[in-house]
């Protein structure tokens, strides 16, 4: 995984083409930029260049470019478990997001 600007990308080696490929994971249900190389610095300098020549595009097209992971997450539970979480959230003085905030870094 590589970091740029906020944004992530998840890069693969391809065997068959002897090529890295690279595509950006947090800029939600597709990827905002794909780059590849046949070496690391190239993916590196292919994943930062794809990056900034997207961030221009949308500021050239005047409109807002995708950001990397809003902070907002939908999350399933079902019925027993969200009764559950909310039980204890309240037991803790805790809001139900608040709380579930805390489980999650505990956890990591």
């Amino acid at each position: 995984m590589m970091e740029y600007k906020g944004y992530i990308a998840a890069v693969e080696f391809d065997e068959s083409v002897d090529r890295l490929h690279g595509r950006v994971v947090n800029s939600g249900s597709y990827p905002i930029a794909t780059f590849e190389a046949t070496d690391v610095e190239g993916i590196r300098r292919e994943f930062q260049r794809s990056i900034d020549e997207y961030l221009e595009s949308c500021k050239e097209d005047g409109i807002e470019p995708r950001k990397p992971f809003s902070g907002k997450l939908n999350v399933r539970l079902g019925p027993d478990l969200h009764q559950r979480v909310a039980r204890s959230a309240a037991e803790s003085g805790l809001s139900l997001n608040r709380w579930i905030m805390q489980a999650l870094e505990k956890s990591l």
